[in-house]
């Protein structure tokens, strides 16, 4: 695996995009994704909810993508439906993605999205078999976040409307406004407007995901192409792990592999760091590739605060080298 590979790397070498990484890079790409599309429904007035809302009758005929474009639609005549789903999602979604790692969260996310609207969708055939019925908007997937939040810190004091409750207590009267609502629509009554049935669907997925420990497919790797690796980490082998250990975050488990350091790996001429062997005229870019691996391996094992400053200039060098080598350097 090549050294532009490695998550924890790719989050320190893309300067001038804050915005768009550390903790919270994943929630504030989809908020932005969500304030872009809104943006492009008011300028086209209403050309991107007749492609992408999710209409029950086009859902019928085969547009199943609709399922999940339809998440990031949202009422261009309302703009208190794009704002407090919004808000929602930046109170819960930080702190899942801290929680998750940035990739589980995106799936978790992604696949929340078509779930909700997929109940909402399956509820519409049940309740009224022949009508038009067209939802739009990320309530269903906010919901499985603010779920999947409770649930893992269900006696959180917070406050809502200045009112201090417990985060178990807020979850509870949402389910339970969403659940009368989704009844009174069954009898015919209520003005449907708001997607009950895609707001429980969302609670569900969150509740499925937390308690039976889903691992969610990566859908997306099969619309990108695989980046060659810009540079090689040679010299040692990354074996599949054993076991892994049990206070591990799932995003942990997914980009920490425990390297088996053999006999021939340990044998390698050890750099001092007091002098550098990769200066200018070095003749041991052996020594220093296999200086750089042991570092990403404390990394992967102790993190990036474990490192000492020689440690960071080693890495600092390989990029430089890695950027001059690709003839992009600063």
């Amino acid at each position: 695996m090549g050294i532009y590979d490695r998550d924890y790397y790719d989050e320190d070498r893309r300067e001038g995009m804050d915005f768009f990484r550390g903790e919270g890079s994943g929630v504030r790409t989809l908020i932005a994704a969500n304030v872009a599309v809104y943006v492009l429904q008011i300028a086209f007035r209403g050309s991107l909810e007749s492609l992408f809302a999710a209409d029950s009758q086009a859902i019928v005929g085969g547009q199943v993508w609709r399922l999940f474009t339809a998440n990031f639609l949202h009422d261009p005549r309302n703009p208190f439906h794009l704002i407090f789903n919004m808000l929602i999602f930046w109170f819960a979604g930080r702190e899942l993605e801290i929680m998750y790692g940035r990739r589980s969260f995106l799936k978790f996310y992604g696949w929340a999205c078509f779930f909700s609207m997929s109940v909402w969708f399956l509820a519409e055939r049940v309740i009224s078999p022949g009508s038009g019925a067209i939802a739009m908007g990320a309530s269903g997937a906010v919901m499985a976040s603010m779920m999947l939040l409770t649930l893992n810190f269900p006696y959180r004091q917070i406050i809502f409307i200045f009112i201090p409750m417990q985060l178990w207590v807020l979850m509870a009267i949402y389910v339970v406004m969403d659940f009368v609502g989704l009844l009174n629509e069954t009898r015919g009554m209520g003005n449907g407007q708001v997607a009950f049935a895609g707001h429980l669907g969302g609670v569900l997925f969150g509740y499925l995901y937390k308690n039976f420990d889903l691992e969610m497919p990566d859908l997306g790797r099969f619309f990108r192409f695989r980046r060659r690796p810009r540079f090689k980490v040679v010299g040692r082998e990354w074996p599949e792990p054993e076991r892994w250990s049990g206070d591990r975050t799932r995003s942990e488990r997914e980009r920490v592999r425990t390297p088996k350091v053999t006999s021939a790996t340990s044998a390698r001429p050890s750099v001092k760091t007091n002098t550098s062997p990769f200066a200018a005229g070095s003749d041991l870019p052996d020594a220093f590739e296999s200086r750089v691996d042991e570092i990403l391996t404390k990394i992967a094992r102790e993190g990036q605060s474990s490192l000492t400053e020689d440690e960071r200039k080693v890495l600092e060098e390989a990029s430089r080298r890695a950027r001059d080598k690709r003839g992009g350097g600063r």
